[in-house]
């Protein structure tokens, strides 16, 4: 620290021989500084505040109706992106008449680009709130480029989401069209490929296989019906032919070798085989299937009931033999009629069985056309069903669009206020100069410093037999110190005393310079007209 301080005094010693020239380079610095500052042309700014608001009622109750217009949810981005174009930077310099300080394309360029760097734009979207700004020399050409920017953004924000909204109409509008006729053509080609192959078309039932299948199932129970049928005329040709010789003497035999009929088998067979035909679609717990089983267990019962009477019947007869019964003569006409519905079921069950074979034989013929038909149907109906389903989808888009645009017309759901018009500033917003000139003082006095400094290092001193040491490296055996008389000291004191003065005038000078600034005072007006009036 010592030696630095040593350094920092012999530079002073350095260069305080040589501080008038010094004071007279930071003088002149300063002069022509602040001449040139004071000087700079004002700049003036241009400012308009706007307020988007978003707020509507009518927009939640529409919410899942009709199409959120989002146009200017980023309001600053769509600033960005309307107002710092290229084209839309030159129609703006061109409508504010910027274009007529211009000769060439080259310095209109140059124009547009100049006044894009002065164009700023501020706001945050918590608020709502964004600002356009301007600056330029000329107060009039820089509100009359706020104006053009403030109207060219509100007819873009307000005319966007109409101009949106056609477009969209228009693309829903053609695209339903072109899916109307797709969806023409296609019922088209069904109904074509239906005609065709009128008789081959899957039911129902479920495709061809599924088809097949059902109808082998109903072949082997009409089968199964059929030889169920067959087995009971035989039983019943046998017991007929058993009672037909001796029905007086005989009849107490047949009544006990004679296998035990009922006027109720029949329909509880009846029932048992459409119990079996819905078990073949449900479950045991079908209404339908319980039903049909409790109606089975009442016949059972009047059949066990039948019997019991038959046997007490039996029993008396065999106490007073040579009496003949009514009822056997009676059981002879019922198996007479019962073998008659036997016959009509086994021809109807024939008849059945022919028809499902022929059924199954003409499936099994189709076993190549078939699939390849139904194939071409899931097609068809595939393309048909997506042209629907989209045709309906655009519809449903078309009357939200539709909804979303009388909303917009009648519920103004976002509205831009101007909250502060462009006007013309009383004061300028720059240059800053007392910053300036404080800049310009402090360089001044680094140029008046490094002035005395160079001086020094051309003509160089010693001030100290240290410094002669130090550079000759030779032993310095004494000084001779310099006595001043009082004249001398007088006219020392006194060209200190003026170099004070010239110092602290300099310092008061720019103090009241940044005084004047500060105060609002227009030097820059008042130096141009005295200017102008000495010129």
């Amino acid at each position: 620290m010592n030696d630095q301080i040593q350094l920092a005094r012999r530079y002073v010693r350095k260069v305080w021989p040589h501080r008038w020239p010094a004071l007279i380079v930071a003088t002149v610095v300063c002069l022509v500084g602040w001449s040139t500052v004071l000087m700079l042309p004002n700049v003036y700014e241009v400012r308009a505040r706007i307020f988007v608001d978003t707020q509507s009622m009518l927009r939640p109750l529409l919410q899942g109706l009709a199409v959120n217009n989002n146009a200017l949810a980023n309001t600053a981005a769509l600033m960005q992106r309307t107002l710092l174009t290229r084209p839309n930077l030159e129609d703006v310099a061109r409508k504010a008449d910027l274009d007529l300080e211009t000769k060439t394309d080259r310095e209109f360029e140059l124009l547009v680009n100049k006044m894009a760097s002065k164009l700023r734009f501020t706001g945050t979207s918590r608020d709502n709130i964004y600002e356009i700004g301007f600056e330029d020399g000329d107060v009039q050409r820089a509100k009359r480029v706020v104006d053009e920017l403030l109207n060219r953004f509100l007819e873009t924000a307000l005319g966007s989401t109409r101009v949106d909204t056609v477009v969209t109409q228009k693309f829903l509008e053609d695209q339903i069209a072109e899916y109307e006729q797709r969806l023409l053509s296609a019922e088209d080609r069904l109904k074509d490929f239906k005609q065709r192959n009128a008789g081959k078309m899957p039911g129902d039932g479920g495709s061809y296989f599924q088809s097949l299948e059902a109808m082998k199932l109903k072949l082997k129970e009409a089968e199964l019906q059929l030889q169920e049928a067959q087995n009971r005329s035989s039983t019943l040709r046998r017991q007929l032919a058993g009672e037909e010789p001796v029905l007086g003497i005989m009849g107490d035999e047949l009544a006990f070798d004679m296998p035990m009929t009922s006027q109720y088998d029949e329909r509880i067979a009846k029932l048992e085989d459409q119990i079996e035909q819905l078990r073949l679609l449900y479950t045991d717990k079908h209404p339908d299937v319980i039903g049909l089983q409790e109606q089975i267990v009442r016949l059972n019962v009047r059949r066990e009931k039948e019997f019991d009477e038959r046997a007490q019947m039996a029993a008396q007869r065999s106490v007073s033999p040579g009496i003949i019964d009514p009822m056997q003569a009676s059981s002879y006409q019922e198996i007479n009629l019962a073998m008659a519905q036997a016959d009509a079921d086994v021809s109807a069950l024939i008849a059945r069985v022919a028809a499902y074979r022929r059924d199954v034989a003409e499936l099994e013929l189709e076993v190549d056309t078939v699939p390849e038909i139904e194939a071409e149907l899931k097609r068809l109906d595939r393309d048909y069903g997506l042209n629907k389903q989209q045709y309906e989808e655009l519809l449903k888009r078309r009357e939200a669009a539709r909804l979303a645009e009388e909303a917009d017309q009648q519920a103004d759901d976002i509205k831009l206020k101007v909250i502060e018009p462009p006007r013309i500033p009383l004061t300028p917003s720059g240059p800053n100069r007392v910053l300036l000139i404080s800049a310009v003082t402090a360089l001044a006095l680094a140029m008046g410093a490094g002035f005395a400094v160079l001086v020094s290092q051309i003509y160089p001193r010693f001030y100290t037999t240290e410094e002669v040491r130090e550079i000759t490296h030779l032993p310095v055996l004494g000084s001779v110190s310099m006595l001043f008389d009082e004249v001398q000291k007088r006219e020392r004191r006194m060209e200190l005393a003026m170099f004070s003065l010239v110092l602290f005038g300099l310092f008061s000078f720019y103090a009241g310079v940044v005084s004047l600034e500060v105060m609002g005072m227009n030097l820059h007006a008042r130096l141009a007209g005295l200017i102008g009036a000495v010129i």
